[in-house]
This record gives C-alpha cells, sequence and structure tokens, in this order.
C-alpha cells in the first residue's frame, strides 16, 4: 500500500512529534513510565535520522550495507542498555 520512502517519511515526523508531546508530558506527571516510552521514541528517532544520513551521502552498495548493519546493532545495544537501565532503577 505505501512505499517504503513514505514510511520512512512518516516515522521521522511522527517520533518528532511524539517526542515533543512526551517529553512535555513527562516534565509534567514525572513517571518513569512516561520516560521509559520518550527513550523508545528517542531511540526510533535516531534510527531514522542516522539511516537518512546514510542513504542520502553513501553511494557504496557495500559501505551502505556495513553502515546499516552497524547503526542496526548499535540500535539493539541501546535498546537493551535503556531497557537494563530502567529495570534496574
Amino acid at each position: 500500500m505505501f512505499n517504503q520512502g513514505f514510511l520512512h517519511w512518516f516515522t521521522q515526523r511522527t517520533s518528532a512529534c511524539l517526542l515533543i508531546v512526551s517529553v512535555v508530558c513527562v516534565s509534567i506527571f514525572d513517571s518513569l513510565f512516561l520516560a521509559f516510552i520518550v527513550m523508545l521514541i528517542v531511540v526510533i528517532h535516531f534510527e531514522s535520522g542516522i539511516h537518512t544520513l546514510v542513504s542520502d551521502y553513501m553511494h557504496d552498495p557495500k559501505s551502505k550495507l556495513v553502515s546499516n548493519l552497524s547503526i542496526d546493532l548499535l540500535i539493539i545495544y541501546l535498546a537493551k542498555t535503556v531497557f537494563i537501565i530502567l529495570v534496574c532503577v
């Protein structure tokens, strides 16, 4: 139904808007659950932005593949770390 470019664009815009709203909610309500949601939105927005940079400025297919794999591994590591920190707190 939608192509990959539209979904990428929609993810970036939606995560940016949700990030603004959720940061305001965290500052008002001071909730750990909302802080966890903000961290997940930050990771999603970060991943989307970095993938955009790689696809726009790298032209070698092998370099793109290695960069995208590295980014995905970094995102998995960040998500795991954020989850462990929030569970331990």
